[in-house]
């Protein structure tokens, strides 16, 4: 078996020359992704760069003072492919497919990235014997050679361990950089403004000095954050938005967990306060303005939402797709129907979501577009418009229904756990209060002795 360590290099190595260990450089491959990073300037890949015209011997770099690099057990390098990264260990165009074609059920290898790290092990003979692409921090594709000489590929997933970090603060420009400067995940900015989503608009409702409180879960992988889970109980006090208190609520004896309020009360409503997680309001509900493209005096039936382009764009509410089709003026336009004879059109989107088509029915906080300025607009932005039964609304003045709530035979129990969550936000401590649970199949704070919401 021969594995070597990767010492690690920024240059691109020259094909390595056989030996007892390596299959024959093949001439050509067949090219199966590769990473979507130009390379670096002044670095071109695969370049010989020996001063003496000769070849250099793998695993150099030249002249340059560079650390070796192993082309058995590296990562992803701008410019590299799957075929790129196996040629330089020295399996042949056949080899290649058959490793491109035994990973297919388990990874598309046109997705690989930069950064990402891979190992080759060969037999004594120069042929393959595993190869495994680390896809995530959790999840790693491998191919292996059977006793038949198959090759099969399949995904070892590492569990992670499920705990749960408290956290506390103070916006002073923004929620966003509330979170980051205080050294949490920009992750934690997006598992936040979801759940307020129904609540709090936070283009227009956040103000220097607001606080916020939470819970939430961590998958942690060796002590390291992979992701975020679900929030657990938040607070947000704001001078504009007021007090928001929401619960992560599982009813006594199983069912579908939902957020509730203080009281109790569903937290979804039929339509979100806003259709996106970042940008500011440019031009609201007004049947009077002035067209910035016509200069005309034009009623503006809906909200303009600036922000970047490429922004994602939410369904407003769960609705069935009517339109989804460039509209003159309107630019790329979805319309979406909701119950209650309710419509939502979003404009101007630089493009339309994957996978999604006229007749889909999507939940809400579903992307269904981007931010652009197709059409008629002189910036990227939404139009965000609601029509009730056929006639335009200010969508600020749209009263929502919300959803399910807290069952009268569990009200005892559901004000026990708020008062447990109340107590524990309201401490000041922004660090994490960690939990015990693991794997990745728990749901930290669903038992009673974790003072959670299911009572």
């Amino acid at each position: 078996m021969v594995l070597v360590a990767l010492l690690g290099c920024t240059d691109p190595p020259s094909p390595p020359v056989p030996t007892a260990h390596t299959a024959p450089t093949p001439v050509a491959t067949p090219d199966l992704g590769s990473s979507p990073v130009t390379p670096p300037t002044g670095h071109p890949p695969d370049a010989a760069a020996g001063t003496t015209g000769d070849a250099m011997e793998p695993g150099t770099s030249g002249s340059t003072g560079e650390p070796e690099i192993d082309p058995l057990d590296g990562e992803v390098r701008p410019g590299d492919s799957l075929s790129k990264i196996l040629h330089r260990a020295g399996l042949g165009a056949a080899e290649i497919q058959r490793v491109a074609e035994a990973l297919g059920p388990v990874m598309d290898p046109a997705t690989i990235r930069v950064g990402q790290h891979y190992v080759v092990e060969l037999d004594e003979g120069g042929e393959l014997s595993t190869f495994s692409f680390r896809r995530t921090q959790t999840d790693v594709a491998v191919v292996e050679r059977q006793d038949d000489g198959r090759l099969v590929g399949r995904l070892d997933v590492r569990k992670t361990e499920l705990r749960e970090e408290q956290i506390g603060g103070e916006v002073d420009s923004s929620l966003s950089a509330a979170l980051t400067d205080r050294g949490h995940s920009a992750a934690l900015v997006d598992v936040l403004t979801d759940v307020f989503a129904y609540d709090i608009n936070f283009f227009t409702a956040t103000r220097k000095g607001d606080r916020f409180q939470l819970v939430v879960e961590r998958h942690e992988l060796d002590g390291e954050l992979v992701r975020y889970g679900r929030v657990l109980a938040a607070r947000y006090q704001g001078e504009a938005a007021g007090t928001v208190e929401v619960l992560w609520w599982v009813p006594p004896g199983g069912g579908d967990g939902r957020y509730v309020d203080a009281e109790g009360k569903g937290v979804s409503r039929t339509l979100l306060k806003s259709p996106l997680k970042f940008a500011r309001v440019s031009s609201g509900f007004n049947p009077k303005r002035m067209h910035p493209v016509l200069h005309r005096v034009k009623s503006h039936q809906g909200v303009d939402y600036a922000a970047a382009e490429g922004t994602p764009v939410w369904a407003a509410a769960d609705g069935k797709i009517v339109f989804r089709a460039d509209k003159g003026g309107a630019g790329n336009m979805v319309i979406l129907r909701h119950p209650g004879g309710l419509k939502t059109l979003y404009m101007h989107l630089s493009k339309f979501a994957e996978g999604q088509r006229v007749g889909d029915q999507v939940k809400a906080k579903t992307v269904i577009g981007y931010v652009g300025m197709t059409g008629l607009a002189t910036g990227p932005h939404l139009h965000f418009g609601v029509q009730l039964r056929g006639r335009y609304v200010d969508p600020s003045t749209l009263e929502s229904v919300r959803g399910p709530g807290v069952a009268k035979r569990d009200r005892k129990k559901f004000l026990r756990a708020r008062a447990r969550w109340s107590e524990r936000l309201s401490s000041e401590a922004d660090g994490d209060a960690r939990g015990t649970d693991s794997g990745t199949g728990g749901t930290a704070g669903t038992g009673s002795d974790s003072g959670s919401s299911s009572g």
